[in-house]
């Protein structure tokens, strides 16, 4: 590191951090060295540190833990919203092997929640937690139609929701309405992925359906943000400014169908 030279020393610190990520020396899950230790490494200040770490987060290549220090981000997990898959199916295209476990399988559980939308016939309620390498990283919740309550805990537990609609039910999902936000977790959540309260999620929400028009199941997953993300590829340019004006209008958020 040079004080002459024309980067500044936190581009520079971070530069060099970046350099032992992509090499390997600091691994997917390694905590950085303290600020002190930078510090005393590299003789520059606390906030030449901080703001060389806050260059690294913004790049997504570390992540913060408070009261715990700096993490390597292990690999980003991506879900292609322009084709209709199904949330394990998507993990799987990338070579990864998520691990899942089955919370809850009730037969009944959706006709008196709350958290179903008005108007939809879903009775059925299942929760899985998927989790990688030892790391809970998602909450799936599921409604499914009264046809599913006989599918039993053993295979709810072994079959994805998709699975459960086309190979159980002898459905066809033609086509998914999803919506993403960002919210705070609720505290079930929080506490069921590891999170501090108050911890920001990403929150998708899908509603599969008949080509008909019949809504076959209703997800809400709950995604730690900072190893996931999702891709959409549209034709021509994205008109973001006119999308949120008549979002405006509408009061309400805007829906992309992918497929």
């Amino acid at each position: 590191m040079s004080r002459l030279a024309a980067e500044p020393l936190y581009q520079q610190l971070a530069s060099q951090l970046a350099q032992r990520i992509a090499s390997g020396e600091l691994a997917p899950g390694s905590r950085l060295p303290t600020e002190p230790e930078l510090m005393a490494e590299h003789g520059v200040s606390r906030i030449t540190v901080r703001q060389a770490i806050a260059l690294l987060v913004r790049n997504g290549q570390v992540i913060t833990r408070r009261g715990k220090g700096t993490f390597v981000s292990a690999p980003m997990m991506r879900h292609d919203l322009g084709a209709l898959r199904g949330f394990y199916d998507a993990l799987r295209e990338q070579g990864l092997e998520p691990q899942t476990e089955l919370l809850e399988f009730s037969p009944s559980a959706g006709r008196a929640d709350p958290a179903l939308p008005e108007g939809l016939d879903l009775p059925v309620r299942l929760r899985r937690l998927y989790s990688l390498d030892g790391q809970p990283f998602a909450v799936v919740e599921a409604w499914l139609p009264a046809g599913a309550a006989s599918l039993g805990a053993g295979r709810a537990e072994r079959l994805t929701v998709y699975e459960i609609i086309e190979r159980f039910l002898g459905e066809r999902v033609a086509a998914a309405d999803v919506a993403i936000r960002c919210e705070a977790a609720p505290p079930r959540i929080a506490a069921a992925l590891r999170l501090p309260r108050g911890s920001a999620v990403l929150r998708m929400e899908r509603r599969s359906a008949t080509l008909a028009g019949r809504v076959l199941e209703f997800m809400r997953i709950h995604i730690v943000p900072e190893r996931y993300e999702f891709r959409l590829r549209v034709p021509g340019p994205l008109e973001i400014a006119n999308s949120v004006r008549q979002s405006g209008v509408a009061g309400g958020a805007p829906r992309r169908e992918p497929g």
